[in-house]
């Protein structure tokens, strides 16, 4: 499997308290990688991903660090994107000022973070005028590739706020569900999930992995985090220099590759029955997330995984490579008619 992106995740700290936050961010939060580690990281990992993504927390609260970040990335011939919240865009002036720094430094794509747990009630007006004013700021740049993040059902006014911000400044509105993990489990948790809700197909995410504040090295960007110390999705690294290594391994990973190439509802099928009861009631929602948290985190489950896979993984990786052209490509496409 190719990796696509590695995650730098700058900072724990954000200026927001998200109730659906996956990684626990908050203005009280600790923990921040330091540059020697950033720079261990992204040369080790270079020859193993095609781009790196910055995020947090909010990364722009590390904004020299992000800065650095990216001209790192763009001297290796790497592709930069950054994703924040757009806190900074307090007026147009400051707007202009900050997207001016990041196409300096070299950015390719900026990811704006908005939804109706980004804001209360109060201050609505004022999360909707950022970001129309970080749009319109972004949009005065020709090259930089703008997206607009939503995460929820799309069924309230933030989605629509979204919706007609991106339209208006032709970025891209890309939609996500909010998930059990980091304080979105409070939220979502429910006694009992049909492992028939979860849906059936590959697993783009688990070709993202991210580095986090506490030197934890993870094949997936964001559910992973927090998984078992024997997960599969762990990569195990004893310093920042060994995330291309830990990389390389997992490249050829037989249960990567198969969430990958046809997600974790697959592996089901590879679990006796004890342990597929077992794993159906420690699934925290139908999610895809929440069933391959539940069958990396068991050890048996992925004992008998690994298993029955046994024999197949050269074809799984072959399949993985040519999935993961089929992917960039309908990426690139995508990014051609964005604007």
């Amino acid at each position: 499997m190719r990796y696509n992106t590695l995650g730098i995740h700058l900072t724990n700290a954000c200026n927001l308290s998200c109730g659906h936050c996956i990684t626990d961010s908050s203005p009280h939060a600790r923990g921040d990688l330091t540059w020697p580690q950033i720079e261990a990281a992204v040369r080790s990992a270079a020859a193993h991903v095609d781009g790196v993504c910055i995020t947090g927390g909010e990364a722009l609260l590390r904004r020299e660090l992000a800065l650095r970040t990216i001209r790192l990335t763009r001297s290796l011939g790497l592709r930069a994107s950054l994703v924040t919240n757009g806190f900074w865009a307090r007026s147009r002036a400051e707007a202009d000022a900050m997207v001016a720094e990041l196409v300096d430094a070299g950015l390719d794509k900026l990811a704006v973070s908005f939804d109706r747990y980004h804001f209360t009630p109060k201050h609505r007006g004022v999360r909707a005028e950022l970001l129309d004013t970080l749009l319109a700021a972004a949009a005065a740049a020709p090259d930089l590739e703008l997206v607009v993040q939503y995460c929820g059902r799309g069924e309230d006014d933030a989605y629509r706020i979204a919706a007609q911000a991106a339209a208006r400044h032709a970025a891209r509105l890309e939609t996500a569900a909010v998930l059990p993990f980091g304080r979105g489990r409070n939220l979502l948790l429910r006694r009992e999930v049909d492992i028939n809700e979860v849906p059936d197909g590959p697993c783009g995410v688990v070709g993202r992995p991210i580095l986090t504040p506490e030197g934890d090295f993870y094949t997936c960007c964001g559910p992973a985090r927090g998984a078992h110390a024997e997960s599969p999705l762990r990569l195990p690294i004893d310093s920042a220099a060994d995330v291309g290594g830990a990389l390389a391994r997992a490249e050829v990973d037989p249960i990567i590759n198969t969430i990958h190439t046809h997600g974790p509802k697959a592996m089901l099928g590879m679990l006796s029955d004890v342990t597929r009861r077992r794993v159906s009631e420690n699934l925290l929602d139908g999610s895809m997330c929440s069933l391959c948290r539940a069958i990396t985190d068991d050890a048996e489950a992925t004992d008998e995984v690994r298993t029955a896979l046994s024999g197949n993984e050269v074809r799984l990786i072959a399949l993985s490579a040519v999935l993961g052209v089929a992917q960039n490509k309908r990426k690139g496409e995508q990014s051609t008619c964005r604007r």
